[in-house]
């Protein structure tokens, strides 16, 4: 199943999704609350294949030297928005298994005019390649329930954070028992739909592997799936910048 998600976004991306309006876009944009100034900043080309869950970059707040992880970023736009939105001075680092999707922002970061503390990286998300505690912030819109072992994916996650550092992610949470078509249906796997877990689930993936919740708002979207919006926070000692 990883290898049909990897091949199913190098051909998103190849091709180009061409966003339909409510599948994800500026219409998308604006109805998750992303800031109408940005949206209206942004070259037309960066909305071509926006297609997030939720809107993370308001629980996103890195300060002067902090490094942030945009893990399975695709076309980048996340990373974007928080780099042109920010006065500091910090790294984004943009991981994605599709190396199309790294390309497209490459580009895109390129029309906004960024230069310089934007990086990208073509990897997988069950083996970070990074030292432990490389991380203030992690990113993960969208990402979440392309792992069948998201136990592996939080270890991981746990593993590069710092003490103290913020998962900020966006996914579907399941509301009923699935039918057996979603997992007879491998797109439904890299649509995030067969890999949603309930809310109550996800909490407890994450306390279990060290991480405490600070927030999940989750919006109905039809008769099988919520829009969650979640943010986790890392045990142990020290203090993050959010929390001063």
């Amino acid at each position: 199943m990883k290898k049909h998600i990897r091949d199913f976004y190098e051909r998103l991306y190849l091709v180009g999704s061409g966003c339909a309006p409510g599948l994800g876009g500026k219409p998308l944009a604006r109805e998750l609350g992303y800031p109408d100034a940005l949206i209206d900043l942004l070259p037309p080309e960066v909305w071509e294949d926006f297609l997030p869950c939720g809107n993370v970059i308001s629980r996103i707040e890195p300060k002067e030297g902090e490094r942030v992880l945009n893990l399975g970023c695709g076309a980048g736009v996340d990373s974007i928005f928080l780099k042109m939105s920010s006065r500091a001075s910090f790294t984004v680092v943009n991981i994605d298994t599709a190396f199309p999707a790294l390309l497209k922002a490459r580009a895109g970061a390129l029309r906004s005019g960024l230069q310089g503390g934007f990086e990208l990286i073509c990897a997988e998300g069950g083996g970070l390649p990074f030292a432990a505690a490389s991380f203030d912030w992690i990113i993960l819109n969208g990402v979440f329930n392309l792992f069948a072992d998201k136990g592996e994916l939080i270890g991981e996650m746990g593993r590069v954070l710092k003490p103290a550092g913020r998962v900020a992610g966006a996914d579907l949470c399941r509301k009923v028992t699935l039918p057996d078509y979603f997992s007879e249906v491998p797109d439904a796997w890299a649509w995030c739909m067969s890999g949603a877990v309930r809310e109550a689930e996800l909490i407890e993936a994450f306390e279990a592997r060290g991480f405490s919740k600070l927030e999940l708002r989750a919006e109905a979207m039809d008769e099988f799936f919520d829009r969650a919006v979640f943010t986790f926070r890392k045990n142990g000692a020290g203090k993050h910048p959010a929390d001063v």
